[in-house]
């Protein structure tokens, strides 16, 4: 069975600046970094590893006809994190230059909730609950 998830690796057509996103603008810390690469960490030991690879690569390490390197992808899946304060981390990532695609809101749940994407369109949510 599988017990942990070592890396979420995302295929990227330009590894430079998507790793300057996730650096400069998120704060990931850069583990590795090679022409066709880079793996950045948050969260200390145990924390999450992003892989950012050259989609060319990933296409060459699995094959093609599964990649499809050349095509434009529809995103269906994004990446979720809690923060402390939405808001505040909202108005923070703004300051550095990212770009959200949906400001923070608060669902019919109670979880508020905003969207940015990095630069290849890779959708990511922050998100609290708000103490009551």
């Amino acid at each position: 069975m599988i017990e942990h998830v070592n890396a979420v690796v995302l295929p990227v057509r330009d590894v430079e600046r998507c790793m300057s996103f996730y650096r400069d603008k998120l704060g990931f810390k850069l583990n590795h970094k090679d022409d066709e690469s880079a793996f950045l960490a948050i969260g200390g030991k145990g924390g999450l590893v992003l892989g950012l690879v050259s989609v060319n690569e990933v296409a060459r390490l699995i094959s093609e006809e599964q990649v499809r390197p050349r095509e434009e992808t529809i995103h269906r899946t994004y990446y979720a994190v809690f923060v402390e304060d939405v808001d505040q981390e909202y108005e923070e990532l703004k300051r550095n230059g990212v770009h959200f695609v949906k400001s923070p809101t608060t669902q019919p749940w109670g979880q508020r909730i905003a969207y940015f994407e990095d630069p290849e369109g890779n959708l990511w949510e922050i998100s609290h609950f708000p103490r009551r």
